[in-house]
């Protein structure tokens, strides 16, 4: 066997810089081993990253909806307060007015015409008894519900409570505790106010 040609300081220096070029080489490899793994982590956070960001999505729906029906129980609030509704009776039904008046004049989130509406007066506020619209059994509207409509004098003391569907984006979540079939869920707000001493006047 011929004995290795070359001084001894060359061969070791020669083997060192192969050993080193095999580790680098064994480094790159394993580096470009690890990355399935950032696939793997993504997939893992992807889901619950997922899950609240349709959570986020859902309840800022919700909000500005409820937002908005809010708003426009307060304008109907206004024009039954000072008699400005009496005032533009056209003969027409109340209901479907004040429902203009709700959904007219700014933006809303919801179907105006599914918007359901009661208005009831007394002589206090704790004679006054909003009706419920939600049917816990039947899990829809209560039966009752929008059919009572009573037009207010000067001095009453009055409750306005509106009710509308809106569409539910995810199916699992409900903030209302009120579904309403498959794909909404139901949005109530509800006024009780004094109205201004003004004459008698009729809504129709």
């Amino acid at each position: 066997m011929p004995a290795p040609s070359g001084p001894p300081a060359l061969l070791s220096r020669d083997r060192s810089t192969s050993l080193r070029a095999r580790l680098l080489g064994a480094g790159r490899d394993f580096a470009r081993a690890r990355s399935g793994a950032g696939a793997v982590e993504f997939a893992l956070l992807a889901v619950p990253f997922l899950l609240l960001l349709c959570v986020v999505v859902e309840a800022a729906m919700m909000t500005l909806s409820q937002q908005t029906l809010d708003s426009a129980v307060d304008r109907a609030t206004r024009a039954l307060r000072t008699g400005a509704f009496q005032d533009a009776a056209d003969g027409n039904d109340p209901a479907s007015r004040l429902r203009r008046i709700m959904c007219g004049s700014a933006a809303v989130l919801f179907r105006c015409q599914d918007l359901r509406l009661d208005v009831t007066r007394g002589s206090s506020f704790g004679a006054v008894r909003p009706a419920e619209p939600y049917d816990s059994q039947r899990k829809g509207w209560a039966q009752s519900f929008g059919s009572t409509f009573q037009c207010p004098l000067g001095g009453d003391i009055v409750a306005l409570r509106a009710a509308v569907p809106v569409l539910r984006l995810f199916n699992a979540l409900d903030f209302t505790r009120h579904p309403m079939g498959a794909n909404s869920q139901l949005l109530v707000s509800t006024a009780i106010f004094s109205t201004e001493p003004y004459a008698g006047k009729v809504c129709q």
